[in-house]
């Protein structure tokens, strides 16, 4: 790379949890899969606060954190989500954040890449900022899971979905971490998963009851389960290994490994076996209280490993990021200084029936 990219700062935004024991007393979620996923809360906004304010939050956050780096200057804005953002159609959250945060002079654009979505946007900050289209990007993810559109707690299977935005900014200038590689890779042939065997459709809403079982229980009929996983399994090693050739590491190299928050056997499955890593090794231990924050896994466990101080000064991390589509997104980063950052974003309350 000609043109050094730094992540400046990271933050987050996460609400108060409620108890998944509880949303089985409701009747909202079953015992069976409680225990397969082994995720004891989940973190829930109100309707308090809308999903864009939510990214305002993180994003404010995220520039005060970077502001000795790149001032009041921001070239690029990138917004990263999975869910209903506010507005049905004919409307872009990424500017509505740029203009609350008081950014002028850049780039605002909405990123739909599912889960991988904040990933991706790195990618695409990364090859604006090392061409010379900018010296600085703020990427924002936010999601909020509610009904009657979704079920956080039985949208799909394996993962049950939390609230929250993140936030991260990447400076040519400096930072606390840097940016050696970034791969991303896409298998279209995974791309029905997420669509099922159901017709297009012509009307555009917020959908009653949407969730991810259906096409995917249609398209593992009609395929598979152990052909899906081949494939995925197949497209994860092989954005791993682009960008490790990129850099010369082996995975033993890292001192952490960090992953979307899924299941615990999804997890197990998806990640963990395939890379032949143990859950200690990420942040999953973390991860199981927030569940899957939509697009932002990626950003809150960068934030989180600074804000616990849990990385030091030559440390390497290697981040994955998998989403719809099958798409995915690797990088290599190098812990270069820790930042002392008073407030730690990444904590959040928690029931009273689960202990940290």
């Amino acid at each position: 790379m000609s043109t050094p990219v730094y992540i400046a700062s990271a933050a987050a935004w996460i609400p108060p949890a409620e108890s998944a024991k509880e949303a089985v007393a409701a009747g909202k979620y079953t015992t069976d899969e409680m225990t397969v996923n082994d995720i004891p809360c989940l973190p829930v906004a109100t309707d308090e606060i809308s999903v864009p304010d939510m990214g305002v939050i993180a994003g404010r956050k995220a520039l005060e954190r970077a502001a000795d780096v790149v001032g009041d200057h921001v070239d690029l804005v990138l917004h990263a989500s999975i869910y209903h953002q506010g507005r049905d159609h004919h409307w872009n959250s990424a500017p509505y954040i740029q203009r609350e945060l008081g950014i002028t002079d850049a780039f605002a654009v909405n990123v739909e890449g599912m889960s991988n979505g904040g990933m991706a946007a790195i990618d695409l900050a990364m090859a604006q900022l090392e061409a010379g289209r900018g010296t600085s990007a703020l990427i924002t993810t936010a999601d909020r899971f509610c009904p009657p559109g979704f079920d956080r707690w039985r949208g799909s299977y394996g993962i049950v979905f939390g609230d929250g935005s993140t936030a991260m900014v990447l400076s040519t200038t400096g930072g606390f971490a840097r940016i050696h590689a970034v791969a991303s890779l896409t298998d279209a042939s995974l791309e029905p998963l997420h669509r099922g065997t159901d017709p297009f459709t012509n009307a555009y809403g917020v959908v009653v009851d949407e969730n991810l079982r259906t096409p995917k229980k249609s398209y593992l009929e009609e395929v598979g389960v152990e052909s899906v996983l081949k494939r995925a399994e197949d497209a994860l090693l092989s954005v791993v290994r682009t960008v490790l050739d990129r850099t010369g590491h082996k995975l033993e190299d890292f001192a952490k490994v960090l992953l979307p928050n899924m299941g615990s056997m999804m997890m197990q499955v998806q990640f963990f076996n395939p890379l032949g890593i143990p859950a200690e090794r990420t942040l999953w231990n973390w991860g199981r209280y927030t569940g899957h924050l939509g697009a932002g896994d990626l950003t809150a466990a960068v934030a989180r490993l600074v804000e616990t101080k849990e990385v030091n000064p030559g440390d390497f991390l290697l981040l994955v990021g998998t989403g719809g589509g099958y798409s995915l997104t690797a990088a290599v980063v190098e812990i270069e200084s820790v930042p002392e950052w008073t407030e730690v974003t990444t904590d959040f309350a928690l029931p009273a029936d689960v202990t940290a």
